[in-house]
């Protein structure tokens, strides 16, 4: 018997909404901090990130859009996590 998943009840609670382009849809917003190392020093970085569902967005590599109303581009391409029912894509804050 196979399982079946709520893909929208994963994303309910700490979802937040997304416009790019055409399509609008709901994700999960990371903001982590990483430490970059560089030749003489290190310094930390924010990095960030949105996981959403595969079927309802297509985002591009330099792609607007916005994220909770705060504006950003895509910066790398997306990339299916697991099974492919969720993507993730790395953000840069504009």
């Amino acid at each position: 018997m196979p399982i079946v998943e709520d893909l929208d009840a994963f994303l309910a609670d700490f979802g937040v909404p997304c416009v790019f382009g055409s399509s609008t849809f709901i994700a999960l917003l990371d903001q982590n901090d990483d430490v970059l190392e560089l030749p003489r020093a290190a310094t930390l970085s924010r990095q960030y990130a949105i996981t959403y569902r595969t079927d309802k967005a297509t985002l591009t590599r330099g792609q607007a859009g916005t994220v909770n109303g705060v504006a950003y581009t895509v910066r790398e391409a997306p990339r299916q996590v697991d099974d492919g029912a969720f993507s993730r894509c790395s953000l840069s804050k504009t």
